[in-house]
């Protein structure tokens, strides 16, 4: 049987990007600030960037003010998103319970056909729970349990 299995790396960059969202204001944060709120090493959590990057899910901007930002908005970026940007397409994680149902060699409907529209129903219930869920809920629900907000330490109030 496949196990669905959501890597470390998965994990961390969820977290991430619920770190963005909570804690920036709308301002590029630095990899080391997030790498120490979230405890993930700051080398492993760039590796995870260049992924989010190029999912389209995150920006960068050079500089002292720069770090890594939303290129959406919290409310548009679902955790499928990131589980898709990171792992691929949900069907693939699957595959082989998925594959178990193409095997028939004629057009006869066989128990495997019947087993393999279970798997695929399930890969539908997992993305509509994924992709039923924002980084604006993480949020939402951070505040709730009394998350405090910080910001980059280099931030300053200018008067």
């Amino acid at each position: 049987m496949a196990a669905m299995r959501i890597s470390s790396k998965t994990v961390y960059a969820l977290r991430a990007l619920f770190d963005i969202a909570f804690h920036s204001m709308g301002r590029p944060t630095k990899v080391d600030a997030i790498a120490e709120r979230e405890e993930v090493p700051p080398r492993f959590l760039e590796q995870i960037f260049q992924d989010l990057k190029a999912a389209g899910l995150v920006g960068s901007k050079r500089g002292p003010s720069g770090g890594y930002f939303l290129r959406r908005s919290p409310a548009s970026v679902t955790v499928g998103d990131v589980v898709r940007a990171i792992e691929g397409p949900l069907d693939e994680t699957l595959s082989v319970a998925l594959e178990s149902g193409r095997e028939a060699k004629s057009d006869a409907v066989t128990s495997k056909c019947v087993t393999a529209a279970v798997w695929g129903d399930l890969v539908t219930g997992i993305e509509s729970v994924l992709d039923g869920v924002t980084l604006s809920d993480l949020a939402a629900k951070g505040d709730a349990l009394g998350l405090r907000r910080e910001s980059d330490a280099d931030f300053s109030w200018v008067i």
